[in-house]
């Protein structure tokens, strides 16, 4: 990342990557998840189930990487990709939970700031394949955050409510990033958006050391990817143990 957009996520707890995809890359991925969810048996088993099929070359995208490398750490080798899904929505109400929020000692939510770098935990990589208007449903965010030191996870009305003030949201055309620690506290919010329908793709990378969601891609997805995709969905261990000794 850049050292403004370093910056940013710090102080926010999440940042925005606008028109990171072209249009015939946004046109591809979004007819491929929309076929996927609702007829998946036209495709081969291993493209039925994301990351299979055409998602694969986003699991490492550039624009990606960037960031995790500068939030999680350094070294590709260390970063996992645990769990993904598409979310499709179209006027429906979408529960208002808020959840995450102020400092924890779990190293899935954590946040720290160390030897002059960031360790964000678990991060959220999101995939906006159609337009975003701010505060008509994308996610929500309480900026800041992530970094509080009063426990706001037992959740407070005045601070949780939609209309509290506190929340916050962005715009952002299709083919857009947003990256955001789980440690800051946000919520899904309802799709208010007639012109077109929340498409987005999910992803939430991990640090080797540690485990939130429990595995749910198939064997025929995991064996369909190339090695250095597939490395990605390794179980969790620390890297030492993989040295040989002497």
């Amino acid at each position: 990342m850049t050292e403004a957009e370093k910056i940013i996520f710090d102080l926010k707890g999440y940042i925005v990557k606008p028109a990171v995809l072209s249009e015939d890359e946004v046109e591809e991925l979004t007819s491929f998840v929309l076929r996927q969810r609702s007829d998946p048996g036209s495709l081969p088993p291993h493209e039925r189930q994301l990351p299979g099929g055409v998602f694969e070359r986003y699991i490492d995208h550039p624009a990606v990487m960037d960031v995790l490398l500068d939030v999680i750490d350094k070294d590709v080798e260390k970063i996992r990709l645990e769990n993904i899904f598409l979310s499709c929505r179209e006027g429906e109400e979408s529960p208002w939970s808020p959840h995450a929020g102020g400092r924890t000692t779990n190293p899935n939510y954590a946040y720290n700031f160390h030897d002059g770098r960031i360790y964000a935990g678990m991060t959220r990589v999101v995939w906006e394949l159609a337009e975003v208007k701010r505060d008509r449903g994308g996610t929500c965010f309480i900026p800041g955050s992530h970094k509080a030191n009063y426990n706001i996870r037992q959740g407070f009305p005045e601070i949780d409510a939609r209309d509290s003030g506190l929340w916050e949201s962005y715009g952002c055309p299709p083919g857009s990033l947003v990256v955001f620690s789980e440690a800051v506290r946000h919520s899904a919010d309802t799709w208010r958006n007639s012109d077109n329908p929340r498409i987005a793709i999910f992803c939430a990378y991990n640090h080797i050391n540690v485990r939130h969601h429990k595995p749910t891609v198939s064997p025929e997805v995991l064996d369909s990817l190339t090695p250095e995709h597939r490395r990605f969905f390794n179980e969790v261990y620390h890297p030492q143990f993989a040295r040989r000794a002497g």
